[in-house]
């Protein structure tokens, strides 16, 4: 059965996206581990979809050529990956960067035959089927998936996904002096955008209470997924209700693209 598992908030709220320009496929693997690896993001990355990597595995032990390099360390990541699935937990487990960057510069390398062989449908899980019958949308295996179409996360299909993490930003206190002074900006700013409503029922202003959520965990997905064209998007969600925090986010996925060298765009979900 397909299952995709989250750690962290319950998406059931306004949410923000992000959406990264893949410009090379094939080192499309390099791209995200640059991504990752920026500096802005803690290095712990929680692997919340195991069924693409099952098939991949079997599509490289059927067709794959083992005697190129690539696909030979691979298809070892893929093994030893595979080894620690536990089905009787909801826990998600963690990848390494390197196994993700070779696992995706395989998928960018061989996507068209992986598109051929429909390595990656996937057809809607049962809580999906619910949640489109309640705004009467279908969705066949195939199609193009425009994520800012879906409020939820939980709603968004699985079909042409390669990777879903999930993973956190970094405290604030963590980042350059330069880049803290421009978090503490924000987060003020965004308390007295909050002051305008009315200050907090109890406890600190919206300016400490702000500034505190600096330091607090923070997370957001990462999604890979192979679109009918043979391009791939590199999208992600957080949740903004309860945070308000779009900025310092947007700041912070800004930066992380920039070391990467790719283009990004955030943007709130209405």
């Amino acid at each position: 059965m397909l299952q995709a598992r989250w750690r962290g908030y319950e998406i059931d709220s306004s949410e923000a996206a992000y959406e990264i320009t893949v410009p090379q496929p094939e080192e499309m693997g390099t791209l995200v581990r640059k991504f990752l690896t920026s500096g802005y993001f803690v290095r712990s990355y929680y692997l919340l979809f195991e069924e693409p990597f099952t098939r991949l595995r079997d599509f490289i032990k059927e067709k794959g050529d083992l005697s190129d390099k690539l696909t030979a360390k691979t298809l070892e990541y893929l093994e030893k990956q595979i080894a620690k699935f536990d089905p009787e937990s909801y826990r998600a487990g963690r990848i390494g960067v390197r196994a993700i960057e070779s696992i995706l510069n395989y998928v960018g390398s061989h996507r068209r035959e992986l598109l051929d062989a429909q390595v990656f449908h996937f057809e809607p899980t049962p809580d999906q089927l619910k949640m489109y019958e309640d705004y009467d949308y279908e969705f066949t295996p195939g199609e193009k998936v425009d994520e800012g179409d879906f409020y939820s996360e939980q709603e968004i299909p699985l079909d042409g996904v390669v990777l879903f993490l999930g993973c956190s930003f970094v405290k604030a206190s963590q980042l350059s002096p330069a880049e803290r002074k421009k978090a503490r900006r924000i987060a003020r700013e965004v308390g007295k955008e909050m002051d305008s409503f009315g200050g907090p029922m109890f406890g600190d202003g919206w300016d400490d209470l702000m500034l505190q959520g600096l330091e607090h965990p923070m997370p957001f997905s990462l999604r890979v997924r192979l679109n009918p064209d043979a391009t791939f998007t590199i999208t992600g969600r957080w949740m903004e209700d309860g945070q308000f925090m779009f900025g310092y986010y947007d700041f912070l996925l800004e930066k992380a693209a920039k070391k990467a060298g790719v283009k990004i765009g955030a943007y709130p979900i209405a």
